[in-house]
């Protein structure tokens, strides 16, 4: 069985490796000949990376594959995967102020993965719409929000659900006076 946690620890290596050697996006894109956006994307867990494109973002690291999968136990040997809250990371997705990502779990599936994720945005945060090669959908846990899909604005409230392609350029914005947090699901190709 492969660990479901694999796609968000390789995106956060890659993000750790990067940053630890100082190399901006621009620059880790020059030198693995990887566009910078496609970079963003692997590295805020938006999409798997081919064989090739990982490959050359690993030796653009100046790392071995040994090394970089070193302390990443693939494996776990069990029929379940079960992940306590003090084990829960928060994570980075984009520079997005007033954001906060806590990763639950991903499950690798027969061409595709899935990844879960609590998100919380502040009152009056917003930001640049995003993209990311699959499907989503968001559950509000609390508070309420606008959504933004293309042109479309959807309300949302406490209680209610929302799928959608996430191809299409996308973005919550909280108006309200308080915290608003969904549960997010992410179906990648």
């Amino acid at each position: 069985m492969i660990d479901t946690e694999l796609l968000p620890r390789v995106a956060k290596k890659i993000r750790t490796l990067r940053s630890n050697k100082n190399l901006t996006l621009a620059e880790l894109s020059k030198n693995s000949n990887v566009s910078k956006g496609l970079l963003s994307k692997i590295e805020n867990s938006r999409t798997i990376p081919s064989l090739p494109v990982f490959l050359g973002i690993v030796n653009a690291l100046g790392v071995t594959l040994k090394d970089f999968f070193d302390g990443m136990d693939l494996l776990r040997g069990k029929d379940y995967l079960h992940i306590k809250k003090e084990e829960q990371q928060v994570i980075y997705k984009e520079d997005r102020e007033g954001f906060s990502y806590r990763f639950l779990l991903s499950q690798s599936m027969p061409g595709s993965s899935m990844e879960m994720v609590l998100l919380t945005v502040q009152p009056g945060a917003r930001s640049k719409p995003t993209t990311t090669d699959g499907h989503e959908v968001k559950y509000i846990l609390s508070g309420q929000c606008d959504y933004y899909i293309n042109e479309e604005i959807i309300h949302l409230n406490e209680g209610d659900t929302l799928y959608f392609d996430a191809s299409k350029p996308h973005m919550p914005v909280n108006r309200s006076s308080g915290p608003v947090v969904m549960l997010v699901t992410y179906y990648l190709k």
